[in-house]
């Protein structure tokens, strides 16, 4: 499993709504697991703030069929109790969408980022402080559940690309001639 947070998070909530349920709301492959998708939407469009949701998803190489309902359950609740800390359920709106449509299994989340009993603005995610808490959030979940680890030595690439290096002869010929 990875988890993946989206760097999206401005405007209103249909956007991403339509993208995890499609527009009609009979997207293939797509479930709604827990929450309500549209009461998230509405939450997230009475917002005014620059970054009014935070969504993201939990990938895993596996089949949606080869963890039960209760395991999916029980991750969920503990990644919600990672990015949640010391807030109580009514003081927060999560919605989650499983998609099997692409093979395997992902949980995506949808998160008005807003406090629901004050109306404060709340950053449930802050990527500087939270992806260590992320991290070793997929690692224990993976070890746990005997899930796929993305960080085995087997899944690393033998070969990386260098995005700065030219893409054509050309380039290359270009940017050695410019260096003399």
């Amino acid at each position: 499993m990875i988890v993946k947070m989206f760097s999206r998070g401005s405007g209103g909530g249909k956007g991403v709504a339509d993208y995890l349920m499609g527009k009609d709301r009979k997207r293939e492959g797509a479930s709604v697991l827990r929450g309500d998708i549209e009461q998230t939407k509405e939450i997230i469009d009475g917002l005014n703030f620059s970054r009014n949701y935070t969504a993201g998803v939990l990938s895993f190489e596996e089949k949606h069929t080869d963890l039960t309902k209760e395991q999916k359950t029980q991750i969920m609740n503990r990644f919600e109790g990672a990015i949640f800390s010391g807030l109580e359920p009514n003081q927060r709106d999560i919605t989650w969408i499983e998609h099997t449509d692409k093979g395997r299994l992902e949980l995506n989340f949808y998160i008005p980022n807003v406090e629901m009993t004050t109306q404060k603005r709340l950053q449930p995610y802050y990527d500087r402080a939270d992806r260590p808490l992320v991290d070793n959030f997929k690692k224990v979940i993976n070890h746990e559940y005997g899930l796929t680890n993305p960080d085995a030595p087997e899944k690393s690439q033998l070969l990386k690309m260098d995005l700065t290096t030219p893409r054509s002869v050309k380039e290359l010929k270009d940017g050695v001639n410019r260096d003399r």
